[in-house]
């Protein structure tokens, strides 16, 4: 009677619902990371946060501070994941997930560079990444991320910092070398017609070279927005034109929120045409049109009669 009194108590211990099982559940939940533990120290890491970026209220954009752009490719990429985050949370943005071309654009590098960054955050358990290839920073990895990146001397002489260039033995410095911008030098190498776009040979204006070239990057490469040194080296290099990055960014000035949106990228501003920008160098490329098609129907009789009677 003992011993099977014994075993009904041991199968009812071990049975579903039991004590013991109820009392395994609830010290193995202690492992399971709480959102809510994270939302308590939530101010200190907002604090700390604001030392890397900042989020544009309007748009959600992260913008990285002048540290911040001085780190390794991998650390602005935590960085600007782990404010997408919070972009999310504060509703400004749909998703907290990003892909490669998107990221590349945000830090101004070609997309080739961002995927093996990408890749290896994955591996290593900072990012993950859904079916769709979008990456996004779990919430439990930002405080580590940015306690990581506070240790000091984190920024120094790392990526994208200007490097001292070394003395040559007669005490002169070497002149440093010009790096290509890695997305125009991705538009320049694709073949394109752009026979369309001779027009834009006959602008005189800075603000329509401008819009042109921002015009012929969205339709034709894909290039949503542009800096004022992109559009420069494009049409210098696309079209017998000439023109400054301080003459388009004057032109631009004038017509933000109008013809253009501004964003802050690097130490650039970058832009993105807008429909009423699109229209208006819709009409200039037109007009340019007309009159090219009225030149070469006008005879050269014709011209000097006209010529002669004005």
């Amino acid at each position: 009677m003992a011993k099977a009194k014994s075993e009904e108590m041991g199968q009812e211990d071990d049975g579903p619902g039991g004590t013991s099982a109820q009392s395994e559940e609830e010290i193995l939940s202690k492992l399971l990371f709480d959102e809510g533990e994270f939302l308590v120290r939530l101010q200190d890491t907002t604090e700390r946060a604001m030392k890397f970026f900042r989020i544009e209220p309007r748009t959600g954009r992260v913008v990285l501070s002048d540290d911040s752009k001085r780190g390794k490719t991998r650390d602005q990429i935590r960085l600007i994941l782990a404010g997408r985050f919070f972009a999310w949370k504060l509703r400004l943005v749909d998703s907290d997930k990003m892909n490669y071309r998107q990221l590349a654009v945000e830090l101004n590098r070609s997309p080739g560079s961002i995927s093996p960054e990408l890749t290896a955050l994955v591996r290593e358990g900072d990012l993950v990444r859904d079916e769709a290839g979008l990456v996004s920073m779990p919430f439990h990895r930002i405080d580590g991320t940015l306690r990581e990146l506070e240790q000091p001397g984190r920024f120094q002489g790392t990526e994208g910092e200007t490097a001292v260039e070394p003395v040559r033995r007669n005490g002169s410095r070497r002149i440093p070398r010009q790096r290509s911008d890695p997305i125009v030098q991705e538009m320049l190498e694709k073949t394109m017609d752009l026979s369309e776009y001779a027009w834009v040979r006959d602008l005189k204006k800075a603000l329509d070279k401008g819009l042109a070239a921002l015009l012929i990057a969205k339709e034709h490469y894909g290039v949503a927005e542009m800096t004022c040194p992109q559009m420069v080296t494009f049409l210098t290099r696309t079209f017998p034109t000439k023109v400054t990055r301080g003459a388009i960014n004057m032109a631009f000035l004038e017509v933000r929120s109008q013809y253009v949106a501004a964003a802050t990228r690097g130490k650039e501003i970058s832009y993105t045409l807008l429909p009423l920008g699109r229209e208006y160098i819709g009409r200039i490329a037109q007009e340019l049109a007309s009159r090219s098609v009225e030149l070469e129907s006008t005879s050269p009789t014709q011209a000097k009669f006209d010529e002669d009677q004005a």
